[in-house]
């Protein structure tokens, strides 16, 4: 997949007629990945296959606040790389960019530097300066440019609410890990670099990482989550804390402290993804560290549970209870 992150080197990189979907895709969520599914078809045709997204949403440059994200830049990249995606554009969000007329950005973005034939959107997809380009003008637009229009309907989930990445944040704020995923349609994971922590789980024979991840990533309420763990491409089951050590003596930030089922290998230094399926319990304060251990053998035991009742299935998700 070639990246492309500055608008000279989007002028210069050369790129073959290209089929385009746009917008902040975070989360990659069904409905998104509808759109890159019609772009993918592209290939066919011989067109380059393009994302294009901005460096840091619209909504962070111009209010000067970040919205927690449920996609980091890494993880998102990783992603699109999977989904056999040709080109991932991370437009810079300038001042310039922000206040760019519509049919401007359609000539100097698209046409000029990705050479678009095909563009491909959503019904109600906005883009330009106050969001006054839509999709009745990129339909105006097509015949003077020379472009094709694909406009595709929303996702909706089987409660037949249209799939978006604030339902995703909805779903995840409440605990539903498994609503999220299925919206998601891949296991809600949270990356980061194995840290040291305090080495108190080894002591008793329940070896953990601590992972602190990205300040803008959405985390799901503190507590305990049945986890799975990708460590050099094969998948180990365990159980994953996310909060604070509130029975540990100290001050910590928030993160994600995770036991392995049947591993106990050095990982420090190494970036991984913990996938969260199941919300087991809210995170709280023990009187002991012996009844921290107790508490955790039973979470230990609960997520060997689920995992018997939900087998992970070829895509990652987990297969429907047997009856």
């Amino acid at each position: 997949m070639k990246l492309i992150t500055g608008q000279t080197e989007l002028l210069s990189a050369g790129l073959r007629p290209s089929a385009v979907t746009l917008g902040k895709f975070d989360g990659l969520h069904l409905g998104h990945r509808k759109l890159i599914g019609e772009v993918l078809k592209a290939k066919e045709e011989g067109l380059e296959t393009v994302v294009f997204t901005f460096s840091i949403p619209p909504r962070a440059f111009t209010e000067r606040e970040m919205q927690p994200i449920l996609l980091t830049r890494r993880e998102k990249r990783a992603h699109m790389e999977r989904l056999g995606i040709g080109v991932l554009v991370e437009y810079p969000f300038t001042e310039a960019v922000c206040r760019m007329e519509p049919e401007d950005f359609v000539k100097q973005v698209l046409v000029r530097g990705l050479q678009v034939k095909r563009v491909v959107t959503g019904p109600d997809f906005c883009f330009g300066y106050r969001r006054r380009g839509d999709v009745e003008l990129l339909s105006r637009l097509a015949a003077v440019y020379g472009y094709e229009l694909t406009v595709i309907e929303k996702e909706r989930d089987a409660k037949g609410r249209i799939i978006s990445s604030t339902l995703v944040r909805e779903e995840l704020g409440l605990g539903h890990v498994e609503q999220a995923n299925e919206l998601l349609g891949y296991p809600y994971t949270v990356t980061g670099e194995v840290v040291h922590g305090n080495h108190l789980g080894r002591t008793f024979g329940m070896p953990t990482i601590n992972q602190i991840p990205a300040k803008e990533k959405l985390l799901p309420p503190n507590g305990v989550y049945t986890a799975a763990i990708e460590i050099d491409g094969k998948i180990y089951r365990g159980v994953s804390n996310v909060g604070y050590k509130p029975t540990i003596e100290g001050d910590y930030p928030k993160g994600v402290e995770t036991y392995i089922f049947d591993f106990n290998r050095d990982l420090y230094g190494k970036t991984l993804d913990v996938q969260l399926f199941h919300y087991q319990r809210r995170e709280q304060k023990f009187a002991s560290v012996e009844k921290l251990k107790a508490q955790l053998v039973k979470d230990a035991r609960e997520s060997r549970s689920f995992f018997e009742r939900h087998p992970l299935a070829d895509d990652g998700l987990c297969k429907k209870t047997e009856k």
